[in-house]
């Protein structure tokens, strides 16, 4: 069986990257596709599909796809409204098919090591977390689709930083107050910090005009601190952890590098296969960052 890659764009180029040339590719505005026409594609071929579309264009596809039983990965995000859901739901019951909605971050090794720590009590009660991603896409943003849209910003990276938050602590916050919007080289905000009061502090921050490309995360707790600095991507990637001491003084300190190509698109391609063998879907995520998202909008 065939992979199907909708989309050739960026994102959809990446995906193919893992598929080892056993896919088709169908874009009606890309000349070099297999298919210009949706009806032409032979479905019967077909097993897993990457939908690589933005964003208004990708529940007609989503649909058509899951009625065909055929298990599918869509670029993040997956913004829809509640008849939207509903019938997405009602299919994925009625064909017992995978919906997943991809979020790579997920998978950096540091993200994962940093669920354990915090999931191992070591840094106690959680006082207070900040969490920042920044990058210089300001003009390339300039006059096109993005720049359509106010919040675009939140929809390419804020709903990373939403997905870590609940990757890490198990919930998304649904009240917010946004401490900073601001349009400095785009119509559209290319610069939003919101926080959030529930259970412990949160700040997260967001923006486009970072020259140098730019992730930290810093979770205090009672017991000491998690700090990390980079995406493996842009390497290198570090991990503090330091163990406080009482009273005070200079903590304890373990800091753990990651210097790699980002592993993060193998790892992700891997857990979609995976859970497609036994037809597990993450919407409810979605649901619970586009309510986040509402509360911010």
């Amino acid at each position: 069986m065939k992979s199907l890659i909708i989309g050739y764009g960026i994102q959809g180029k990446k995906r193919a990257n893992f598929l080892k040339k056993n896919y088709f590719v169908y874009d009606k505005y890309n000349p070099k596709s297999d298919f210009s026409k949706f009806n032409d594609i032979p479905f019967q071929q077909i097993s897993h599909a990457y939908v690589c579309l933005p964003e208004k264009e990708k529940y007609k596809y989503l649909i058509k796809l899951l009625k065909r039983k055929i298990h599918i990965l869509v670029e993040k995000p997956l913004i829809l409204n509640s008849r939207q859901t509903y019938n997405i739901k009602k299919i994925l019951k009625k064909k017992k098919t995978t919906l997943y909605t991809a979020y790579n971050h997920r998978f950096e090794p540091h993200f994962i090591k940093t669920k354990k720590i915090l999931a191992s009590g070591t840094i106690g009660r959680i006082y207070n977390i900040e969490l920042y991603y920044g990058n210089g896409t300001a003009k390339l943003w300039k006059n096109s689709w993005r720049e359509k849209d106010n919040y675009s910003i939140l929809h390419d990276l804020g709903v990373h930083l939403l997905d870590i938050f609940n990757f890490w602590f198990g919930f998304i916050p649904l009240k917010f107050n946004s401490s900073v919007k601001s349009k400095n080289e785009l119509k559209c905000y290319d610069y939003i910090n919101f926080y959030s009061d529930k259970k412990f502090k949160s700040s997260f921050t967001v923006s486009v005009i970072d020259w140098r490309n730019k992730f930290e995360a810093n979770i205090i707790g009672s017991k000491g601190s998690i700090h990390i600095k980079s995406l493996c991507k842009w390497g290198p990637s570090k991990l503090i952890l330091r163990k406080r001491i009482f009273p005070s003084g200079k903590p304890k300190e373990k800091i753990f590098t990651k210097i790699c190509n980002d592993p993060t698109w193998r790892l992700e391609e891997n857990y979609f296969r995976n859970i497609s063998k036994k037809k597990i879907s993450n919407l409810s995520n979605d649901i619970l960052i586009q309510k986040s998202l509402n509360r911010i909008l």
